[in-house]
């Protein structure tokens, strides 16, 4: 299956779930992240769900990180749309949110964080392989913002599926995730 493939194939997956398979997923995800070893991480850079996209509901992940890992900071990023690059801002209770053109709720300002201090990365995407290669929405903020991180940020993919076989169309520019969260199981690569 080749980017477009997958990325239209998943977009119908995600539009058949029920609420009740949308809220189970989301809790099987929870607990799988609970059991990732955080001790190292300071700095952890998320995506809050486009509303009506039924993404991941990281929001579950904030609330437990801020009541059981009182030492992590989150960031959040800003889309430059001109630029086709994002900002990223530390996301504390000082923070205003507003929601961008495509749905996407962003910090207005706050602390500037660079990509190569984060620690981990939880990345959006729609489909991805057993190899890692991921698939977003096609406008290649992430492939940008991935590329200049720390060669050790971990990457992890947040999704209700299990991977693909292979995303035939793959580029070697394109940054590699180091493990994926399904409902079913942490995928590591």
């Amino acid at each position: 299956m080749n980017k477009a493939e997958a990325r239209t194939h998943s977009l119908n997956l995600r539009k058949s779930l029920s609420e009740k398979q949308i809220e189970e997923a989301n809790l099987a995800i929870l607990a799988h992240f609970k059991t990732l070893d955080l001790s190292n991480i300071s700095l952890l850079h998320l995506f809050l769900p486009i509303a009506g996209k039924n993404e991941v509901n990281t929001q579950l992940l904030v609330n437990w990180l801020r009541e059981n890992q009182l030492g992590i900071r989150l960031v959040l990023s800003k889309s430059d749309t001109k630029q086709h690059t994002l900002r990223h801002f530390v996301w504390d209770e000082h923070t205003t949110l507003q929601t961008n053109q495509w749905g996407i709720t962003e910090p207005n300002g706050g602390l500037e964080v660079e990509e190569k201090e984060l620690d981990m990365i939880l990345v959006p995407l729609l489909a991805y392989d057993l190899r890692g290669n991921r698939v977003g929405y096609g406008k290649g903020f992430y492939d940008r913002f991935l590329a200049k991180c720390n060669a050790n940020v971990q990457k992890v993919g947040l999704s209700y599926f299990e991977p693909l076989d292979s995303i035939g169309d793959a580029e070697s520019f394109d940054v590699k995730l180091n493990s994926c969260i399904s409902p079913g199981k942490i995928w590591r690569f």
